[in-house]
């Protein structure tokens, strides 16, 4: 089934979402973003599922097509219908992505690519009202977007656990993302002059610079 036609969660990705779910703190959530395939829309709903509040329920929950996992060739990369996901996931707003999966090819989608399409949603997540984020992707896209865009820049703001020992390999920013691990970073655009206001450049001003500095993730 991996490269089934928009695959399902697996058992043992259920499972991870599970453990992510009760070993993380994410009580202060106020929008979740995700992939529009189905397994991204699965974990987000296991890992921060929606509740019956009604304070929870203005909590946004949308789907765009920046953070879809490498497009093409492979049957696992290519969603549904729109029509298809509103009725499978109900509780997700599905307006900013077409009816039908047009941008699906048989051809790979290029690193460049890819990584332009990754850029583009960070700065849509930037431009939200909302200050704490859940976003959930694929390990491809985010590896493409965080370490192959010039215009994203990774910094390492964790603090070292007194429980760590100097022998202790600290995992590098850099390193692509595992199934269903969660990183919390603090996002910032800056302007061609280095202010952090640059999301509404004229045409004749350089694209914005994003930060992404990691921070030590809430247990």
């Amino acid at each position: 089934l991996d490269d089934a036609h928009d695959a399902e969660l697996t058992d043992l990705g259920e499972n991870q979402a599970q453990t992510a779910r009760e070993r993380y703190a994410l009580s202060d959530v106020e929008l979740v973003v995700s992939s529009p395939l189905s397994r991204a829309l699965r974990t987000a709903d296991l890992v921060h599922p929606p509740s019956e509040s009604s304070e929870s329920a203005k909590k946004r929950r949308i789907a765009i097509e920046h953070f879809r996992e490498i497009n093409g060739k492979l049957l696992n990369a290519q969603r549904r219908a729109r029509s298809d996901l509103v009725q499978k996931f109900p509780h997700w707003c599905f307006q900013a992505i077409p009816e039908l999966d047009e941008s699906w090819t048989e051809e790979l989608e290029s690193r460049e690519d890819c990584s332009e399409r990754g850029y583009r949603g960070l700065l849509w997540v930037l431009q939200q009202p909302e200050q704490n984020v859940l976003l959930v992707g694929h390990g491809g896209i985010l590896n493409y977007t965080l370490n192959g865009h010039a215009n994203v820049v990774l910094l390492d703001g964790r603090r070292q656990s007194n429980t760590d020992s100097e022998s202790e390999e600290v995992r590098c920013v850099t390193k692509r993302f595992g199934n269903c691990e969660l990183r919390e970073f603090v996002i910032t655009g800056w302007d061609s002059a280095g202010y952090n206001n640059g999301l509404s450049n004229g045409a004749n001003q350089l694209e914005p610079v994003i930060t992404l500095e990691e921070v030590t993730l809430s247990q």
